[in-house]
C-alpha cells in the first residue's frame, strides 16, 4: 500500500493523514480505544502516523534504495522475512510500552501496522523481487547525473536493458500491475467514507493473543496470492472493488486492531 507523501521526497506534508497506511493506523486506532484496560497507555493516533509517509518504512526505500531495505513482499517461505519484522517490531513495541516509552510506542507500533498492512496487500504476494533479479542481469544501478537511480532494470546491453524494462515498467509489466493495483486500492479508500469499510469489534476478538495466528489467520483467510492473480488478468473490476471494501479493508484494520491489542495487553501482564 501506499503512504503517498513518500513519493514526494522533503514534503512538507510528510507524514500527515494522507495516504492509505495512515487512513488503516487511524481506523485501526479509533477501532482499538475502547478495549484498552483503563491506566495503559498506547500512542494516538496522531503519534502513529507521524511515523509514516518520509518517516516509515516508505520513506526508508525512498532514502536508501536496497541499501539493507526492509522487504515489503510476502515471499520465501510462506512470508518468513516479512514475518520476521512484524514480530521484531512487535516485541520492541511491547518492551515500549512496559517502560512508558512513548515516542518508542508510536514508532513501532506504527511500523508494525505498516508491515501488516503489506504483509495483507495482494499485490505483495507476487514473486517481484524474482522478476526484478531476472530483469536485471547486471545488478549495478544505473546512475543518472552520478546519482543511482532504483527501479531501472539495468542489462548487460542497451537492447536489454530497453526490452526489460519495458517487461517490468510497459503496459501489463511487472511493476505496472504493481502500481496499478495500489493506486486502486488507494483510490477506494480516499473517496470512501471510512464507516464504509471499518469493521465492527467486540471483546471476544481479542481472546487471541498469538501475533502468529492472528496474522497468518487473516492470510490464510483472505486467499491473497489469487486473488492477485484475478487482478493481473482481468485488471480493476466491480469485483475486484466489492471485494476491497468488503473483505480486504475491514480484515487489514481488524489485524492491525489485534496486534496492537495484544502488545497492549503482553505489556500489561508483565
Amino acid at each position: 500500500m501506499y503512504s503517498t507523501t513518500a513519493l514526494v521526497k522533503n514534503s512538507r506534508f510528510d507524514g500527515r493523514l494522507a495516504g492509505t497506511h495512515q487512513q488503516l493506523d487511524c481506523a485501526a486506532r479509533r477501532l482499538l480505544s475502547p478495549f484498552i484496560p483503563n491506566g495503559q497507555f498506547f500512542p494516538s493516533g496522531r503519534d502513529i502516523i507521524y511515523f509514516e509517509g518520509m518517516r516509515g518504512p516508505d520513506g526508508l526505500k525512498r532514502k536508501s534504495p536496497d541499501n539493507d531495505d526492509p522487504s515489503h513482499m510476502f515471499d520465501g517461505d510462506y512470508g518468513e522475512k516479512l514475518f520476521k519484522q512484524i514480530t521484531n517490531h512487535y516485541v520492541n513495541l511491547v518492551r515500549a510500552l512496559k517502560t512508558h516509552n512513548d515516542i518508542r510506542a508510536a514508532f513501532e507500533a506504527a511500523w508494525l501496522a505498516h508491515m501488516i498492512t503489506d504483509g495483507l496487500t495482494p499485490a505483495h504476494h507476487f514473486p517481484l523481487s524474482e522478476a526484478k533479479d531476472e530483469l536485471m542481469p547486471n545488478k549495478e544501478f544505473v546512475k543518472i547525473f552520478g546519482e543511482p537511480i532504483k527501479g531501472i532494470m539495468h542489462g548487460r546491453s542497451l537492447p536489454e536493458t530497453m526490452r526489460n524494462n519495458w517487461l517490468y515498467w510497459g503496459a501489463g509489466g511487472h511493476m505496472s500491475k504493481h502500481v496499478a493495483y495500489e493506486y486502486g486500492v488507494a483510490v477506494i479508500v480516499a473517496l470512501l467514507p471510512p464507516s464504509s469499510f471499518v469493521p465492527r469489534m467486540n471483546a471476544g476478538d481479542f481472546r487471541e493473543h498469538n501475533l502468529d495466528s492472528i496474522f497468518y489467520h487473516a492470510v490464510d483467510k483472505l486467499q491473497l496470492a489469487g486473488v492477485y492473480q484475478r487482478f493481473r488478468r482481468q485488471g480493476w473490476t466491480t469485483e475486484q472493488a466489492l471485494f476491497t471494501k468488503n473483505v480486504l479493508l475491514p480484515e487489514i484494520i481488524r489485524t492491525i486492531t489485534r496486534a496492537w491489542h495484544s502488545a497492549i495487553s503482553e505489556a500489561g501482564h508483565a
